[in-house]
């Protein structure tokens, strides 16, 4: 005689074979956050492109460096990028200081990650960054705030525009033609 077994039971089952011979759940083959030393070089490193300025957070005070690192942990070409970038910023900062990146002046680390970018060593590694920062920073609603930028939202696909105000166009409109006719 035949006996179906129910999902219950099964799931039931499998799960008291795993507690039972200790096996642990499988978990998804994503890497962990960014090594602590690796965290504080990313943090000086993202505050040396957007740094505090007047009322304006740095770029890990708003949200830069967990951006970047939950990114990193994402995408495998990304961690891999920003892993050898970091490496090169901070060797570069041995040779140039005699300390890491993370403990050198605002203005050493500007001319490391300058000479970084010149060399472009490893490739597109500054330029990725810097990307990814204007993202994490300009994406951040409290940025918005501070910037005065408005999200247009609403219930229609488009939420209608401000009404025109012709005094914002007057100085272009009474220059002469900045083009040429062409046939």
């Amino acid at each position: 005689m035949s006996k179906r077994m129910g999902r219950r039971a099964f799931v039931g089952g499998a799960v008291s074979v795993a507690v039972a011979t200790g096996l642990e759940p499988v978990r998804a083959a994503r890497p962990a956050g960014l090594p602590p030393a690796e965290r504080r070089r990313l943090r000086a490193a993202v505050d040396t492109i957007i740094p505090a300025e007047g009322r304006m957070p740095a770029a890990s005070a708003a949200g830069g460096v967990a951006y970047l690192d939950g990114l990193a942990s994402r995408d495998p070409a990304f961690r891999a990028l920003l892993r050898d970038g970091l490496r090169a910023l901070d060797a570069r900062a041995k040779e140039a200081t005699r300390r890491g990146f993370a403990e050198s002046t605002a203005v050493q680390q500007a001319g490391i990650l300058g000479q970084v970018e010149k060399a472009d060593a490893p490739a597109g590694f500054v330029a990725a960054l810097r990307d990814a920062v204007y993202e994490a920073y300009y994406s951040n609603p409290e940025v918005w705030k501070l910037i005065g930028y408005r999200f247009r939202s609403g219930p229609r696909p488009t939420a209608p525009l401000e009404p025109f105000d012709p005094q914002r166009v007057a100085r272009v409109r009474g220059m002469g033609r900045l083009y040429r006719e062409t046939d």
